[in-house]
């Protein structure tokens, strides 16, 4: 039997000082048969040098440059990445995040075909800290899923969020959902994996494929320091609910979303409240606080 492809997709834009750590771990990896593809958005450091001598003659590496008549963003260079790419199955991976040495073959090793989603565990880290140090070692979402709904009314209900690269994902369940929305500079991870969780036929979960994510990023893109920021991440939040709502579902995800993001914005534009009564008007009033803290790891307000 011929063994699965597993292609790495990295965007990248000046990432000169983060950007190898995160391509030892994919060099790491326990799982050989990969391709990592790096898309860089047009940086303007060091960070394509860097790369272009990490990668040397490893020819599973291979980088690449945004299209000029493409949008500039993380979305878009997955997206072409997505095109250039020969794999099964996809592992995003963003970069200044890890992955375990194990990740990718303990996932590989459950995948029988089909549009399977596998998840796994993760945790987070700084600089300042090991990657043991914040992780998730109890989460409701730890575990299989027999609908895509499911796992989507646990994050609501439990107040839980995956990172993009805790998932491994069939490249046949990519062209079921879509690609990623170009049209989004925020929560654009959210917004496409709600996608394609509502199209698995099931989730598969896998206790010993773990992935890390950075929180201390510096330069963040998605940080809302201003009214255009906040509305394109409110459209991502409006476009998973137009996802729900065509196929008839309606889940305590969205409305716990809406109010932390409420909560953020209470003190710092009032305004944009104001105007977005209809936005806001179904929050859920609910205490837990992993969507805050997932929203207080992305943005700076």
């Amino acid at each position: 039997m011929r063994q699965k492809l597993i292609s790495i997709i990295i965007p990248v834009y000046n990432r000169e000082k983060l950007i190898l750590r995160t391509l030892k771990s994919v060099k790491a990896q326990s799982f050989n048969n990969w391709e990592c593809l790096i898309v860089d958005d047009g940086s303007t450091d060091y960070t394509i040098q860097n790369i272009e001598r990490f990668i040397g003659n490893d020819e599973r590496f291979r980088l690449y440059s945004r299209p000029a008549d493409s949008p500039k963003g993380a979305s878009s260079c997955r997206n072409y990445g997505i095109t250039l790419s020969n794999g099964d199955l996809i592992q995003f991976l963003d970069s200044d995040d890890l992955l375990h040495q194990d990740k990718i073959l303990r996932q590989v090793e459950v995948y029988n075909g089909g549009n399977v989603l596998i998840i796994g565990k993760w945790g987070g880290f700084t600089k300042e800290t090991d990657l043991s140090s914040r992780f998730k070692y109890k989460y409701g979402a730890y575990r299989n899923f027999q609908s895509g709904i499911s796992l989507l009314n646990n994050f609501g209900n439990k107040n839980e969020f995956f990172p993009l690269h805790v998932y491994l994902t069939p490249r046949s369940l990519i062209k079921e959902a879509g690609y990623w929305d170009e049209e989004l500079t925020n929560n654009d991870d959210a917004e496409f994996f709600a996608r394609v969780i509502l199209n698995a036929d099931k989730i598969k979960f896998v206790s010993e494929a773990v992935a890390y994510y950075r929180y201390d990023v510096p330069e963040n893109l998605s940080s809302l320091d201003s009214k255009e920021k906040i509305k394109s991440l409110m459209k991502s939040w409006q476009k998973i609910e137009a996802e729900l709502k065509i196929r008839n579902l309606n889940v305590i995800y969205v409305q716990n979303a809406k109010f932390q993001l409420y909560k953020q914005l209470e003190s710092s534009f009032p305004e944009i409240l104001n105007m977005e009564n209809t936005f806001f008007a179904d929050r859920k009033n609910g205490p837990g606080q992993g969507i805050l803290a997932w929203l207080k790891s992305k943005i700076s307000l």
